[in-house]
This record gives C-alpha cells, structure tokens and sequence, in this order.
C-alpha cells in the first residue's frame, strides 16, 4: 500500500493538475468548404472585425473570391453573428495578418500579395510576395493601398500604428532590391513606415549574413521601438546585429532602437537550438516577452518536450529577470501575452501534449492540438491551465485574441472539429477533406474573473451561514424570487449542473452535505439586479 501512495504522489509531481477557469460564452464557426484562417481580431463599437485569408467561395465567403487565397474581413456582431464579410485581392494569393484602426475611425490592414490585379492598385514587384498595406473607411471600401518591397519574397509578419498615426510593417525581407535600402543576407529582419496617407516615410533592416526574421515590434514610451525575432547569430557572420549567441542556431532576439532608428542595445537569448519570440510587451519596469523554445540550457531552466512555451521578464536594458518555460512533451507556442492588473499575465497559444503543465487536451493522443491558455503570477508561476477545442486540430493563429478585460477574452483562431467538446458550432468541412474554419469564442473566467458583488439591501438577498458546513440558504425579500435562478460554479469554473436545491417560501436551501469542501461562486438576478459572491464549504 506504502509503494502505491508513494506512485501516485509521483505521478501527481510529474502531472500537477492546476484549475481551469474559463468557460465559452459563445462560439461560431465562420467559413466555407476549403481552407479559412484568421491571423488578427479587433473589437469594435457593435461587435468584432476579424482578419485573415480564405480558400473557400462558398458556405459564408459570398463576396466572391478572387482566385487562389484572398484576404478575407468579417464583421462580427457580439455574439460572432457574420454581419458582413468581403475579399480583397488578385487572382494570385492574398491575406492580411493584422487590422487596427486609426484616428480617424478607419481600419488599417496589412498582409501580403502576390497579384497584380482586382483591388491592387499597382504592384511594382509582379511574380514576387510582397507586403500589401490596405486603408478602409467603416464599411470596408479601400481608400487606399500600397505594395512594399523588392523582386525576391517579403513577407510581413506584425505592423503596428505608431504615435503619429502611421503604420509600421514588420516582418522578414529575401530581397535586395526595391524599397528595401539594405540588405545584409538570405533573410533579414525589415520594417518600413508609411504615413497615415500611405506615402513611405523609412525603412530599417535588422540583420546578419544569415537568416534573420521578425516576428513582433513594439514603440516604446521614449518613442522608440523594440523589436524581436529569431536570429541565426554566430562568429563570422557580418551585418548590424552583434549580440552574444549561445549557440549556431537561431536565437530568440531583442534589438532596441531610439526614435532615430540608432541601435541601443540588442541581446541575444536562449540555448543550443532553436528559439525564438513571438510578442513583446513593455512594462512599469521593463519587458515581459513570450515565445517557443527548443533549447534546454543557457538562458533556461527545463524544457519538457519538443518545444515549449518560454515567457522572459526583462528590465529596460535587456538583462533578464526571470525566464521560465511551460508545457509538455510535445509542442508548444506562443501567440499573445497579456498583462494583467494584479501584475501577473495570461498567455495564449496551441499545444498538443497532455501532460506535465498540460491538462485536458480534447484529442488525448496528442496528434492534434488544442488553443492553450495559461495564467501566470507575476513571477512567472503557473497559476491556472486551460485546453480549448474539439476531438480534432484547433489552434491560434498569429495575434488572434483580444482582451475585454483580466478575466473575459474573446479568440479567433482555427478548428476542424465542429461539432465536439468545446466546438458546439457546425464547421463547413466536407468529409475526408478537412478544411480548416474560423473558430471565434468568447471566454470569460467565472472563479477570479467573478466580480463578487455581495448581497445587500439593494439586491433584496441574504446569503447565510458563509463559510458554511451543511446547508447555504439563499433568503430573499418580497415576493420576487431570483430571475435567473442560483447559479454556483466550482473552484475550477465548472458550473454544477445539478446542485440540491430546496425551495422554501422565500429561501432556496442548498443542500451541501455531499458538496466537497472548498470555495465555490454564485450568480443570480433579482428585481433588475444582477449580482454574484463566493461562498465557502467548510469540512
């Protein structure tokens, strides 16, 4: 008996099962029979704008596909209702990787091209990808657009709206020609700023002899920028990245530049194979960056699998505070950190192991991935866990999330699963092809994200004992009994389908002798008043 309690706590060490908060709200599957992918989502007054690419030209893609891929806008209500959807593009392929709006209420779209045709005004760099930089007014008529670049492939990975209301493209550049000024090898780092009218104001390359790609950029508050990738960084190569590398393979890569485009520091980070990061965020008193890691030495502590989840704290000169790395012995990445009011932060990102950090992937055979969500105190320990998705391949695509506040998220991302486990939607998939759809969801956390709003004279009800042992009585005043009900929810923010329930004149009795000790939550309306509390199971 001794050695079996003594397995099972080990196994418990090696599968720690953290809460999982959240819960869907909603969720729609948006797309036709081929394959629909969103890269970037933005809420605005009446619901959401969500960017990306099809293949499709049927089920929702109405609009009429160009040929090939097109870029592809949808207008969501705040349900994930399609309100309208159109494509933009050429006969060649097309996409956008991410929307914003400017000052003036119009949206900015940039991606990449390939066509010379339909809504391409002009592209100087035909048979080539080039970045694709797209003005619209609030019913998605193109004001104006611009093709960047040279005649090899550029391919725009992030963009940002700077200060002054210009648009700064980031990604990687194989080109040597055209707008690209210079060029230090196979693939560099490049970024080019257009105004507000799209005119090109500069561009700025970031790189060695090597493969060098940039995958987020960010201005920071002195107005300048900090800007990151991977990097392949080694003795003897030449160009304007000088950093130490741990090893020859690519590291993960912050370059920091002055509002002049004058490099301040850059720092290598990371171990003997592949790093790289995803997104970078300033803080009160430096930078919190997140991205993938194949590595299990230098700048980290443990790698469970083939790669994982790697979250940095740095201070404003690059030196690390604290690195650590979540996941299992599978793959793991990074889309989107969040910074959170407490100080502790939400990462966002695809997994397809189940176990270690991972818990409750949907496919169990690890051959398909889930949307993974992490919380993280604000030294980077893991706090909660969550996979969200179907029996077959859901993941998050590129910067697919927005956050409406520290416990409420709405994703867009992809699924093939439709109908299953969290994917309550029907996706457009024509079986044995397995097209990918959109898959857009609300989340919202109901045990730390329920904003506790205890019972008082205004709400009409009284909540007692609290903490309590064998019963919770729920006594309200007058003749109105809860609107919605009693609603109670688990520690882990699962709600209890069927808990026992006693109506008694004007009390409900919850039963709670078999209830397992712990702290649970409940929500109710009462006369127009909508609150929640916590309530605590004593043994």
């Amino acid at each position: 008996m001794k050695k079996i309690i003594i397995l099972v706590c080990f196994l418990f060490l090696l599968h720690p099962l953290y809460p999982q908060p959240f819960t869907i709200l909603w969720n729609q599957c948006i797309g036709g029979t081929d394959n629909d992918g969103p890269s970037d989502i933005i809420k605005i007054d009446d619901g959401y704008m969500v960017a990306g690419a099809t293949l499709s030209n049927d089920g929702d893609v109405n609009s009429g596909n160009h040929g090939a891929a097109d870029a592809w806008l949808i207008k969501l209500d705040l349900q994930g209702n399609i309100l309208w959807e159109r494509c933009y593009g050429g006969t060649s392929g097309d996409n956008f990787q991410r929307i914003f709006r400017d000052s003036e209420g119009s949206f900015i779209l940039t991606g990449s091209s390939s066509s010379t045709d339909g809504d391409i005004s002009y592209n100087p760099y035909p048979g080539s990808e080039s970045t694709w930089i797209v003005k619209m007014d609030s019913l998605g008529n193109i004001v104006w657009d611009r093709i960047v670049g040279g005649n090899a492939t550029d391919q725009q990975w992030y963009a940002i709206l700077t200060g002054d209301d210009g648009v700064l493209a980031y990604g990687r550049t194989a080109s040597h020609d055209g707008d690209i000024s210079v060029a230090y090898g196979a693939w560099d780092i490049w970024m080019i700023k257009l105004s507000n009218e799209g005119e090109i104001e500069w561009d700025f390359t970031i790189g060695t002899n090597f493969i060098d790609e940039g995958y987020g950029v960010i201005q920071t508050s002195d107005g300048g920028y900090l800007c990151s990738g991977s990097c392949w960084v080694s003795e003897g190569t030449y160009g304007n990245l000088r950093c130490d590398a741990y090893h020859d393979l690519a590291e993960a890569v912050l370059v920091k530049l002055d509002k002049d485009r004058n490099i301040e520091w850059q720092k290598c980070y990371g171990g003997s194979n592949h790093d790289g990061i995803a997104t970078v965020h300033e803080l009160e008193d430096g930078y919190i960056f997140a991205g993938s890691t194949n590595s299990h030495d230098g700048d980290l502590n443990y790698n469970y699998g083939e790669s994982d989840i790697w979250v940095v704290k740095t201070d404003f000169d690059g030196n690390i505070i604290w690195s650590k790395s979540y996941g299992g012995s599978k793959t793991e990445y990074a889309s989107k950190i969040f910074l959170n009011e407490n100080g502790g932060f939400v990462v966002f990102g695809t997994t397809n192991s189940n176990d270690i950090d991972v818990n409750g992937n949907h496919s169990g055979n690890g051959q398909t991935h889930d949307i993974w969500v992490i919380r993280l105190s604000s030294t980077g320990e893991l706090l909660a866990q969550q996979c969200i998705g179907g029996g077959d391949e859901e993941r998050m695509n590129w910067w697919g999330v927005i956050k409406k506040s520290d416990y409420n998220y709405v994703l867009a991302g992809t699924t093939t699963a439709g109908p299953s486990f969290d994917v309550t939607c029907f996706t457009h998939q024509i079986h044995p092809i397995y097209a990918e759809d959109i898959w857009v969801l609300e989340i919202a956390d109901t045990t730390t994200g329920l904003q506790e709003s205890p019972p008082s004279a205004l709400s009409g009800l009284k909540v007692f004992p609290n903490p309590a042992r064998d019963y919770v009585c729920f006594e309200y005043s007058g003749q109105q009994k809860p609107e919605a009900g009693i609603m109670i929810f688990n520690s882990m923010g699962a709600q209890i389908s069927n808990p026992v329930l006693y109506n008694s004149g004007s009390k409900i009795i919850w039963d709670t002798r078999q209830v397992p000790p712990g702290v649970y939550f409940y929500t109710y309306t009462l006369a127009g008043f909508t609150g929640s509390g916590k309530i605590v199971i004593d043994q």
